[in-house]
């Protein structure tokens, strides 16, 4: 396929790290795996918390404006005690508050739908973005769709239809929607990061994004009145778990992890988030699918591996 046709996945500013990132694998295979995996599985755990949290009384709102400010805190000071120097100009600056606002839009959903619907649901309707992305590319026309993309196509929709199965009683069809919408808003983030992350540090790129989001959700809590901080203490250990094992622990191990192996294989690697969000719904929750929402979600990961399968060697990963 010529080279002005391959697919180069858009990924956002925050989920990239140029200057960690070597265009070759370098050596520690096994370990690489093994954080690339362990990430995965920290991901898993999101929907986890949040279930937690929500058992507990705390809102969303309170819950990522939690969340997003103690990360984005904790960026911003390994970021002046590594001195990492950045220039931005106003554009960008605007571009990483208006990826903030997305990430409000995509995460809210995500977390609403994850306490709607079964959590293993939400992650597998989360991994349609590949496709999402692939799809838009090509009706941008920078992207041929290849035999390979039609399979991976239909493989998205046929799993996605297993997956959700036949709405009827019971079905809390806004949380469907939510779980779809999150796709959506995270296709759109990833096409705007793509934009701006080039000859950004990703570290300051998430430290903009996920300070940003913070206050924002700090502002929308204040605004609607759903700032609970009572409730936070009482939820800590959930929101402790959220913001150290589900979001400050696998950034870095996903971007270690990916420095060994390289984003071809780690992207694969990275399929075990949704498993593992399967797993942890059946374990901590009792949510259990059923064979049909089995096969489904071997499809849609299917599709995903086929996807990755496109992408060079030097490109960088998503990490969530």
């Amino acid at each position: 396929m010529p080279a002005s046709h391959r697919w180069r996945p858009r990924y956002p500013a925050w989920m990239t790290e140029t200057s960690m990132a070597s265009p070759r694998p370098v050596r520690g295979r096994g370990v690489g795996l093994l954080l690339v995996a362990g990430s995965g599985l920290c991901f898993g755990l999101l929907p986890i918390f949040n279930r937690q949290a929500a058992a507990l009384g705390l809102g969303v709102p309170t819950f990522l404006a939690v969340r997003f400010l103690v990360a984005g805190g904790a960026l911003w000071t390994w970021i002046l005690l590594r001195g990492t120097r950045f220039s931005l100009n106003r554009p960008q600056a605007l571009g990483f508050l208006g990826m903030g606002a997305l990430y409000v839009v995509e995460s809210g959903l995500y977390f609403a739908s994850s306490r709607r619907i079964p959590v293993a649901l939400t992650a597998l309707l989360l991994y349609l973005y590949p496709m999402l992305v692939s799809l838009w590319e090509w009706l941008a026309g920078r992207h041929r769709l290849t035999g390979r993309d039609r399979v991976a196509l239909v493989a998205s929709l046929v799993g996605t239809a297993l997956a959700v199965g036949s709405p009827g009683r019971g079905t809390d069809t806004l949380g469907l929607v939510m779980g779809l919408a999150t796709a959506f808003g995270y296709t759109a983030y990833m096409l705007l990061g793509a934009r701006l992350q080039k000859g950004v540090p990703a570290l300051v790129a998430s430290a903009w994004i996920m300070g940003s989001a913070g206050l924002m959700y700090l502002a929308l809590a204040l605004a609607t009145h759903r700032w609970e901080p009572v409730l936070a203490l009482i939820a800590w250990r959930p929101l402790l778990g959220l913001a150290v094992i589900g979001t400050l622990l696998p950034i870095p191990m996903l971007l270690a992890g990916m420095a060994r192996i390289g984003a071809a294989r780690a992207s694969v690697v990275s399929t075990l988030e949704p498993l593992a969000a399967c797993l942890f719904g059946a374990f901590f929750l009792g949510e259990l699918l059923g064979p049909w929402q089995w096969l489904g979600a071997a499809l849609i990961l299917g599709a995903v591996i086929l996807l990755s399968a496109e992408r060079t060697p030097e490109e960088p990963l998503a990490e969530r």
